[in-house]
Order: C-alpha cells, then structure tokens, then sequence
C-alpha cells in the first residue's frame, strides 16, 4: 500500500484551498482508485516554517540541525511515495508559502510522483500557480505527472467546511475531475514504488 501527501499550498486562514482541502478530506475514502492509498492531509500552516535562511543549500547540507518543527515537515514529506499539491494562483505564479517550504527540502521527494491541482474563485482554476511550481518541482527530483487539474469557483461551489453549495452548478464535474486526479496519482505513485528507478 502506496502513502500519497495531499498538501494544502496555502497558509491563508480564509484560503479557497482549505475548503477544497475539507473537501478532499470528507470524500477521499468514498472514491475507488483502482489502487490500495493511504493519505495523509499536510496544512503548510501547521508547519509554521519560518522564510528559509540556512547558511547552506539543503541539499549540500547532510549534516543540518533543524528545531522541531521544520524536522516534522521533512520527515512527513520523506514519508510520503506520491504527493498532491493543491496550488492557488498568485500575480501568475504560486504562493510564498509552498515555494518557501519546498525550498526547506533536499531529497525527500525525490523520484516520487506528485500531481497539481490548481485552484481559484473564477473559471480558469489557477492554472499560473501550477505551472509555475513545475520546474521548482523538477529540480526537486521529484516527477511531475502532466496536465494539472484546474478547479474553478470555489467560493460559489464549496462551502469552507468542504461541504457542497446546494445546487452548485460545478458540483458533479468537482467530484469527477478530482477523483480523475486522485486516481491518476495512486496510479502512477503503486507503479514508482513497485518498480523504482535505481542508480546503483
């Protein structure tokens, strides 16, 4: 059984994302996958990590001390064999937050797939944020599944508990493309972990 990361890119408290993040929590164990998932649900916020400033690169650095909070947030990344990130979209490109958080990691998410999914309150889902984390992502080692999952009006469709507006027009197409996505990582993350990609 594969362990997929679904992390919340947003350390706002009244973020669109958290209401997507509610909603991933209460419906995720209804949906089949076609693959044995466990996940866990990551809150950047909860992390509280400071803006990066390590005298050295993490990944020139094997021998870092970190306090306790930051330690928790690799050690749950390493834990990890696939990831979500759920992305918003900001002047173009994604948030502080996740890129900060991201820049904190050396080789934890290396070689393990992660899927975006990008949101927003308009139509066109926060499609800038995603793209924008791609390369961050690739030099991270980690393997970016392509076309991200773009999810539009957030705000007129989901309420901040995760619970479903009453007749929201996006409801059906919400659970369909999302659990497409979830899908597609359990996929691609039992397929990486049963057959990894070795160097030695």
């Amino acid at each position: 059984m594969v362990k997929i990361g679904i992390i919340l890119g947003s350390t706002r408290t009244q973020s669109n994302g958290r209401a997507l993040f509610n909603y991933l929590q209460r419906n995720l164990d209804q949906w089949q996958t076609g693959e044995a998932i466990t996940t866990a649900f990551l809150d950047l916020a909860h992390y509280q990590l400071p803006f990066f400033d390590e005298p050295e690169p993490p990944m020139a650095n094997p021998h870092r001390q970190l306090p306790a909070n930051q330690q928790q947030w690799l050690d749950d990344m390493a834990a990890m064999d696939g990831y979500i990130i759920l992305t918003p979209e900001y002047n173009h490109a994604m948030p502080a937050g996740p890129k900060n958080a991201l820049d904190f990691l050396a080789f934890e998410g290396l070689r393990k797939p992660v899927k975006l999914i990008s949101y927003s309150d308009n139509m066109r889902g926060g499609q800038f944020g995603a793209a924008a984390l791609v390369p961050v992502l690739q030099r991270l080692g980690m393997v970016v599944l392509p076309k991200p999952t773009p999810v539009g009006n957030v705000p007129q469709t989901l309420q901040a508990d995760g619970q479903v507006i009453p007749d929201a027009p996006l409801a059906s197409r919400y659970e369909s493309g999302l659990q497409r996505a979830v899908g597609e990582i359990a996929y691609y993350t039992t397929v990486l972990t049963q057959h990894p990609f070795l160097t030695d």
